[in-house]
């Protein structure tokens, strides 16, 4: 796929007004055949982590836990470990797949590109790790 050179002619807002030329409009139209071709392989992306114990997860394009893995070495710690193990090879999944999500936008739509940044800010703040709940459901982590 061939991405279109981010230009001030493609951002929209800047016809407000005026009709856009041949030329503009073709732009256009390539920045949405691009944002359309990103998304759907943005979709496809797949992220995997691994924790220190070795257990090992595949979340989806929007994070969801898709597999977890769990060998029998890593449960010898007790049930306690393993969940904290299991978040830990979660976050790293998920922090696998923002990367590849920012990589693929910045080849997409160039490195300096509004889509670029907007998609960089949102993987920096979209995943956090979760915290393992207390043993006593009436107890407060």
């Amino acid at each position: 796929m061939t991405r279109p050179e981010p230009t001030p002619a493609m951002d929209p807002s800047r016809f407000d007004g005026d009709t856009p030329t041949e030329g503009e409009l073709a732009g256009l139209v390539a920045q949405a055949r691009a944002a359309m071709a990103w998304r759907a392989a943005a979709d496809a992306l797949r992220g995997t982590g691994r924790s220190e114990d070795g257990i090992t997860v595949e979340v989806s394009a929007s994070g969801g836990v898709l597999e977890v893995a769990v060998p029998d070495e890593a449960c010898r710690a007790g049930g306690r470990a393993v969940s904290e193990q299991v978040l830990d090879a979660v976050l790293a999944a998920q922090r696998d797949l923002a990367e590849q999500l920012r990589r693929s936008s910045a080849e997409t739509f160039g490195e300096e590109s509004s889509a670029a940044r907007t998609v960089a800010t949102a993987t920096e703040t979209r995943f956090r790790r979760a915290q393992v709940l207390p043993e006593d459901p009436d107890a407060t982590p």
